[in-house]
């Protein structure tokens, strides 16, 4: 009952807790374990029971690391006693390697390695025995320091166990659920950042900027986006002079920012086929681009244009007016 209660219980938490925005295994950090749940024998007449554990960890790279754990199921009756009689004291030693796939919020591992077991037994020979287990669980970061923990493992004994009419090897699988502590690690742990933006190659979403480039947290380049409110006449790719001063925007932008550039995105409504639409986008952005460079003296190598059809419509096209704001030009700046 007490394992039901407090698997139940973690699995609550896991569900109703806010996802933070980021959190991972960190490189080079060390961490605390504290588990609890259920042990299942398998055979030598043990009954299940409860068991806790605690493990203590390092994370050598962000997937790989070695973790040594200890076990302990008190009182586990055997099954062929009146109730209450006939208690077993199971401990456990492993030491496991563990590799967790991928990065982010929830993380799934999967582990295996050697240790010891030894079940002090109240009325019959005790055991004990060289072990293998292997394992598979899941980590959800609440941040970047805890992570809630949920593992299944089993732990199977070598040497087996000769008494009267048992003979047989130990098998006890573990269902656990606890918490992990992660300290240390992060700048740190090894980091290659080949861009040298100052954002670990495991994390870059955008690898590859120019040097210099000023980039967010996950390694791809700062951006403004500024809508001119540059419309066009149906099937016309022409910057009426009404729109002179929407177009001015991107220039004011590019003057006072001498290191930054722009992508002129095209748009049309729905009207017409869908290549013919894509080749009208296109002009229209180039109509914009040469407005740039021949009223404002923006150098063309500055900016970059590029048509998008109908596919990113910011308005409905069942009404004439929604089809005039999606005939329209979108200024995107990166530094």
């Amino acid at each position: 009952m007490k394992s039901k209660f407090l698997l139940i219980a973690a699995l609550a938490i896991f569900v109703c807790l806010p996802t933070p925005a980021k959190a991972q295994v960190e490189p080079g950090s060390f961490n605390f374990s504290i588990m609890g749940g259920g042990i299942f024998p398998t055979n030598l007449y043990i009954n299940n029971g409860f068991v806790g554990g605690v493990g203590l960890g390092y994370n050598f790279t962000e997937n790989w690391g070695l973790e040594a754990f200890f076990h302990l199921a008190p009182n586990l009756s055997d099954r062929e006693t009146p109730a209450g009689i006939g208690d077993n004291d199971i401990f456990s030693g492993r030491l496991n390697a563990i590799y967790h796939f991928g990065q982010g919020i929830l993380v799934p591992y999967v582990t295996a390695g050697i240790g010891g077991i030894k079940d002090d037994r109240e009325l019959y020979p005790n055991y004990s025995s060289f072990t293998v287990n292997a394992g598979l669980g899941l980590k959800f970061f609440l941040n970047d320091t805890i992570a809630i923990r949920l593992e299944a493992a089993d732990i199977y004994g070598f040497r087996k166990y000769s008494y009267e009419k048992v003979d047989e090897r130990l098998n006890a699988p573990l269902l656990t659920a606890g918490l992990t502590l992660q300290f240390g690690g992060g700048e740190a742990g090894p980091c290659a950042d080949s861009d040298h933006d100052g954002v670990c190659d495991a994390y870059d979403a955008c690898p590859g900027t120019p040097l210099g480039t000023p980039v967010k947290s996950d390694g791809c380049p700062v951006t403004v986006e500024i809508l001119l409110d540059v419309e066009f006449d149906f099937d016309k790719d022409v910057v009426k002079p009404q729109y002179r001063a929407e177009v001015e925007k991107a220039a004011i932008y590019l003057n006072n920012h001498p290191n930054a550039k722009a992508l002129l995105e095209g748009h049309t409504d729905s009207k017409g086929n869908d290549d013919y639409n894509m080749k009208l986008s296109q002009r229209r952005a180039d109509s914009v681009r040469r407005y740039l460079t021949t009223e404002f003296n923006v150098d063309p190598a500055r900016l970059t244009a590029e048509g998008f059809g109908e596919t990113r419509p910011v308005d409905t096209n069942d009404t004439e007016e929604g089809r005039a704001h999606n005939r329209r030009v979108v200024a995107i700046f990166t530094e």
